[in-house]
């Protein structure tokens, strides 16, 4: 939990080199299904209820994105919105896929986005995320793609949290094979 207070340093040489932090990967879980647990301010572990797993989502090329905002009401009250973008090629659109896309739009979900730079990052872990967007949109031309938007949102009281090396390891044992 946070004390309010900054209590160290934030220099360039401490984040100083190459740095792509754009999303390549997206794991989603049924909210009511995955217990993370976290330790200064970091996820450490994750359990899953028996039987259940993780869903990887591998999202088109370059539309994958996750912001984590601060939101102020006009009373003063503070809390963060967690938001995950992402588009899947449609190409392939049949049944099974129909069924996905109402999946995304009802659903209820904890997500870990992997960042290009190797890094994990957990967002709708107090609150669940949902979809205030799911659209399935067809090409006009050939040279175009169809795909599917999904726009995960969640307000909740917490910072994006990063994942532990222990922990991604507990994430990428529980994805559905």
């Amino acid at each position: 939990m946070a004390n309010c207070l900054l209590n160290r340093n934030v220099l360039k040489e401490d984040v100083c080199g190459y740095s792509l932090n754009k999303v390549i990967d997206i794991y989603l879980a049924n909210y009511s299904e995955i217990t993370p647990a976290v330790s200064g301010n970091e996820v450490t572990a994750i359990t899953m209820a028996t039987g259940a797993s993780i869903y990887h989502i591998e999202p088109s090329r370059d539309s994958a994105s996750f912001t984590d905002e601060l939101q102020t009401t006009d009373a003063g009250a503070k809390y963060r919105t967690h938001t995950v973008n992402f588009s899947i090629d449609s190409g392939a659109y049949d049944k099974d896929l129909a069924e996905v896309v109402d999946d995304l739009s009802l659903g209820r979900y904890t997500a870990v986005c992997k960042l290009a730079s190797g890094k994990y990052i957990m967002l709708g872990r107090v609150a669940p995320l949902e979809a205030s967007a799911a659209n399935l949109s067809g090409a006009a031309s050939a040279s175009e793609a169809s795909a599917i938007q999904v726009t995960l949102v969640a307000d909740v009281t917490e910072v994006a949290l990063p994942l532990s090396s222990e922990a991604i390891t507990a994430l990428l044992a529980a994805v559905k094979a």
